[in-house]
């Protein structure tokens, strides 16, 4: 997951974009993307801010197996939790699977942990689609600001 140079960083911005575009248009290609994501692994507490680029979110983790602190970027297809992660939460991503698992430092509308699953017919969260969570967030007076 970790990219040291802007060519890795450029290559690794186009395969997602490839993959995301045959991902729309065929049920290969959702099949290809889905494969795509369970082979990721991700590990990190968050110790910085994150930032969003066009394919990928940005931060400064710690990856608790290698103890070691570094610039991390996440595809923001497979990564898209509501809520946002925050300074000190930790995000898991185990190979074969598409869930991401979010465990808040603090609590957001009662829960500590956001199960986030990507698969060919939307993401979901909890079990629930994505969609119903912003919901929440938007009754509850809760913008994206206010979980950060």
């Amino acid at each position: 997951m970790k990219l040291n140079s802007k060519y890795k960083g450029w290559r690794f911005a186009c395969i997602v974009l490839v993959i995301f575009l045959s991902s729309c248009l065929t049920e290969q290609g959702c099949k290809e993307t889905v494969n795509y994501y369970s082979n990721l692994e991700l590990n990190v507490v968050v110790e910085g801010p994150r930032s969003a680029e066009p394919n990928y979110y940005e931060m400064e983790a710690k990856d608790i197996l290698l103890n070691k602190s570094s610039k991390v970027k996440i595809d923001r297809g497979l990564a898209s939790i509501v809520p946002k992660w925050s300074i000190g939460d930790t995000l898991v991503k185990n190979k074969g699977n598409t869930i991401v698992m979010l465990k808040k430092r603090k609590a957001v509308l009662g829960t500590r942990i956001f199960l986030s699953e990507w698969t060919c017919n939307g993401g979901t969260i909890n079990g629930t689609p994505v969609d119903t969570w912003v919901s929440k967030f938007k009754e509850s007076g809760l913008t994206e600001d206010s979980y950060e």
